[in-house]
């Protein structure tokens, strides 16, 4: 099993298939083995090398309990230890949630490292943190109630480190909306219709001509993501528009 150790964390990550490189990042409480139960891996190890991390603080890495251990910077430089550990000079990036908000320490301190983003469910607007953390205090109660969750779903998530998590969350998330002001490769921008963050992200999707913003009609935050095979339709569409050379 593939490993990297970034100042002491170690990261663990899985590759897949052949072609161009795509980084896949899981949003929070998630792993690695999401992109495999929703049929993303399946379907773009077809056509594409696929490099699926799980995020410091989930999965089989290493789970800090410090909260400085999850600033942009560190998880950014996680998925660069990454990408130099398995020869990636350059690659495109697709993260939901928490995958897509690691997208912004990567266009902040990495951007020539990439040719396109791809971000499901995330905003780069001021957040502050209460409702994960009360999320994380409750977990317990509110997985075992979702119905949208499947069992190996379900025991992922209660294999969780709260410790872990609640660290990742006590600082809120900076204002990011500058750096996609300034981006410079394209992005695609995606959120369920019905997510109480919908309205965000689609205004976020305004902050430069090199954003395509897709509606998913009918998702909330967790169906923005489940409903795998009208994104991946609209992934591969988009990435048939990216120049690589």
């Amino acid at each position: 099993m593939p490993y990297i150790v970034n100042d002491g964390v170690k990261i663990y990550y899985r590759v897949e298939g052949a072609g161009e490189t795509i980084i896949l990042q899981h949003g929070f409480f998630g792993s690695s083995e999401d992109w495999y139960e929703w049929g993303y891996v399946d379907e773009l190890k077809k056509s594409f090398r696929l490099i699926i991390v799980d995020g410091r603080g989930h999965g089989k890495s290493d789970k800090p309990h410090s909260p400085e251990l999850y600033s942009p910077y560190k998880r950014g430089e996680d998925i660069i230890r990454v990408m130099d550990s398995e020869g990636i000079s350059k690659c495109h990036y697709m993260g939901y949630s928490m995958g897509g908000w690691i997208s912004f320490g990567l266009m902040k301190f990495f951007k020539e490292r990439f040719y396109s983003f791809i971000l499901d469910g995330i905003h780069p607007f001021e957040t502050d943190m209460l409702g994960l953390q009360e999320a994380v205090k409750t977990m317990e109660e509110w997985v075992l109630e979702d119905k949208t969750i499947s069992e190996e779903g379900r025991e992922r998530f209660l294999s969780n480190d709260k410790e872990a998590l609640l660290a990742a969350v006590t600082k809120k998330r900076e204002d990011n909306s500058k750096l996609l002001i300034e981006l410079e490769v394209p992005c695609l921008l995606m959120d369920g219709d019905q997510d109480e963050i919908y309205d965000k992200v689609k205004e976020a999707s305004k902050l430069s001509e090199n954003i395509k913003f897709v509606s998913i009609k009918g998702a909330d935050h967790s169906g923005s993501f489940h409903e795998s095979q009208f994104v991946l339709s609209q992934v591969k569409s988009f990435l048939e528009g990216v120049k690589t050379k």
